[in-house]
């Protein structure tokens, strides 16, 4: 059952134009749209790439489907695309969402840490997991990722975001053996 956006609350940065919308569930998400400019597929990609991290242990966000109606669309100008330099109004149904790391008046986001503060990360090892998971699902971009606290707490907590446009659902394949043997490029070697 999809939970349904009741509050946009921003436009967030990145190409599928995504937007933080708070949920009837009381959590907020990070919504991209089946329309966005990348692409439907985008959204099948990221469900199942987080999904299969989440299912391995790493640190990824609860991801749902999200409701958007037609009133909150007609409602908030802010609920537009850019295609093409145009813009044009968002499509009401269901869409892709991704929870937000901590509620934004309780903690602190960020894209970005200094090297001088990993010490003040808390799952760093982390790191490794993920980059195993980017490359069985073909990652050949760069892997993004949130740091996040919440007020009261002292470390930073590492969040892998953003697995859309960095895994195609065409790459995923069995974990190589390295004896496989694959067809000729037409040239031959000796």
């Amino acid at each position: 059952m999809p939970v349904e956006a009741v509050q946009h609350v921003r436009r967030m940065r990145g190409g599928a134009q995504a937007h933080l919308m708070r949920a009837d569930d009381g959590h907020f998400y990070v919504v991209k749209f089946q329309d966005n400019p990348q692409h439907l597929r985008v959204l099948a990609n990221e469900l199942i790439a987080t999904r299969l991290a989440e299912t391995v242990g790493l640190p990824v966000p609860v991801t749902e489907i999200v409701a958007v109606r037609e009133w909150l669309i007609e409602n908030t100008p802010e609920l537009s695309v850019e295609l093409s330099g145009l813009p044009a109004r968002y499509k009401p149904g269901l869409q892709f969402g991704a929870r937000y790391v901590c509620d934004p008046a309780e903690g602190q986001v960020f894209d970005y840490l200094p090297e001088s503060m990993f010490s003040k990360v808390k799952n760093l090892a982390a790191f490794a997991g993920m980059l195993v998971v980017d490359k069985w699902l073909g990652n050949a971009n760069g892997r993004q990722a949130v740091f996040w606290k919440r007020t009261q707490e002292r470390k930073y907590t590492a969040t892998f975001i953003e697995s859309g446009k960095r895994a195609s659902l065409l790459a995923l394949s069995p974990l190589r053996t390295g004896r496989e043997s694959f067809p000729s490029s037409g040239s031959s070697r000796s």
